[in-house]
């Protein structure tokens, strides 16, 4: 009897650390290789080296940082706003947006938006939204 109740001691400890591991342990260890894991752990005012902190090398590979001269949260979702033909490379603007590309095809685009080097918002994207958007950051004129 005794050792019966030893066995079943040891295997409900067992399997009670089986089942504590398995379970969520919360929001992911940084850095992180995946979009969702980066949108689960940034927060409003961290800065841009704090961002990029928080991803693996991987994660960071599929971002453009694009400066901006506009972006505003309305009604409507995010806009954004940029000179004709773009920033130069050594040229910084008083926005800018971490335009991340997903990593399947159908996925959605993942954005990060920041004010004189803090983020401000960040959001999900279908293709054509993305799409329109990049083509502004990039200093593109469209016809709609």
């Amino acid at each position: 009897m005794k050792k019966l109740l030893i066995l079943t001691i040891a295997i409900t400890t067992m399997f009670s650390l089986l089942m504590v591991g398995c379970g969520s342990s919360g929001p992911p260890k940084p850095p992180v290789s995946k979009l969702i894991d980066l949108d689960e752990l940034l927060t409003d005012n961290m800065t841009l080296d704090q961002v990029y902190a928080l991803m693996k090398p991987v994660l960071k590979g599929t971002s453009t940082l694009y400066q901006a001269t506009k972006v505003a949260l309305t009604d409507a979702g995010w806009t954004v706003g940029s000179k004709e033909g773009g920033f130069a490379a050594t040229e910084v603007g008083t926005y800018q947006v971490l335009f991340f590309k997903p990593a399947e095809t159908g996925d959605e685009y993942y954005m990060v938006f920041f004010k004189d080097n803090a983020v401000m918002g960040k959001s999900w994207f279908t293709y054509q939204n993305a799409y329109f958007m990049e083509q502004i950051l990039k200093g593109i004129k469209y016809n709609q």
